[in-house]
């Protein structure tokens, strides 16, 4: 029996995160979380990341153009070659009226039967209506390399929403095994590396964020038929809290979120990237340093992305590969 979990889990990090969905509850005070409805060198990271040698490498290489004004994809991206981002997860939904499964949210591949998302894009869904597309990159078209799972079990973190709307939005799936067995990684499908317990982020850096989704800040529903990846800067945490910023809003800016973006606007995830995946090149090996949450519109000036920061969770992503039995 397939079942969604949410337990009182061992959560010494009680940090909040959360998604910019785009349509169906989408809207809240003009703050989305990015679901669908109803991107030169990367400095090094001063941290100490685990990074074991399966996780974190590509076999295809790829480095999106920072913005100086970019041109409008994910929005302000640009396409990304496929197999560039191996880890990149679409989660499809079940849609009663046309009778098929259509996209709802990004996540990642950190496992064999393990996908992290955002808990907003598994709250609420019913299991049997969800899908797992790995080594999708055009979504009109069966790529070469994409197959598609079941969900078996889906846990949110018991703390979704607590501390705020956004808080604590981070969610993990195990997908069900198929006759050859659960996620086979090759040249288009590999898992990214998970950072360490509170990692610090290098505000500054560069990082990838890559989704299928809106490419008009205006038109939350003009997803991206093939995989869209924009270079976003990291952040401080002080910046984000700026009263010009993110200061004083119904959701507080907590030290389980990390923000990226430019100030001036123009390069951002959107409607339908939610869950999706910051990745960050730490000594040739990506990790896993956030999840597309939420935002303020989309690529707006003054209001960067906000994302899940996963090494706040890591904790919690050890306990909860344990209940899943992955």
């Amino acid at each position: 029996m397939t079942t969604l979990l949410t337990f009182p889990v061992l959560c010494l990090l009680l940090t909040c995160r959360i998604v910019r969905i785009g349509f169906a509850n989408a809207r809240s005070q003009d703050i989305h979380l990015h679901r669908h409805p109803r991107s030169g060198g990367y400095p090094k990271f001063p941290l100490n990341t685990y990074v074991p040698d399966a996780c974190g490498t590509r076999d295809v290489t790829h480095e999106p153009v920072r913005p100086g004004y970019a041109t409008a994809k994910i929005v302000g991206g640009s396409v990304a070659p496929y197999g560039a981002y191996p880890w990149q997860v679409e989660i499809k939904q079940y849609r009663p009226g046309p009778r098929q499964y259509e996209h709802h949210c990004g996540g990642a591949v950190v496992g064999p039967r393990l996908v992290l998302t955002a808990a907003h894009c598994l709250q609420n869904e019913e299991i049997n209506q969800l899908r797992v597309v790995v080594g999708d990159y055009n979504l009109q078209i069966a790529d070469q390399h994409e197959k598609s799972f079941r969900v078996e079990k889906m846990l949110v973190h018991p703390d979704f929403r607590k501390y705020g709307p956004y808080s604590n939005d981070i969610g993990l799936i195990k997908v069900g095994a198929l006759s050859d067995g659960g996620i086979h990684f090759n040249s288009h499908v590999k898992p990214i590396c998970l950072p360490e317990l509170q990692t610090k982020s290098a505000e500054g850096s560069w990082c990838s964020v890559t989704g299928w989704g809106a490419q008009k800040p205006d038109e939350v529903d003009s997803l991206s038929q093939v995989l869209q990846v924009a270079a976003v800067p990291l952040l401080d945490l002080n910046t984000c809290r700026r009263a010009d910023v993110y200061g004083g809003r119904r959701q507080s800016i907590l030290d389980s979120m990390l923000c990226a973006g430019r100030l001036e606007g123009g390069v951002d995830a959107c409607g339908g990237d939610s869950g999706g995946p910051l990745a960050c090149e730490i000594n040739g090996r990506f990790v896993l340093m956030g999840v597309v949450s939420w935002g303020d519109g989309c690529a707006q000036k003054n209001r960067p992305g906000v994302y899940t920061r996963v090494s706040h969770f890591i904790e919690w992503i050890q306990e909860a590969k344990k209940i899943l039995d992955v």
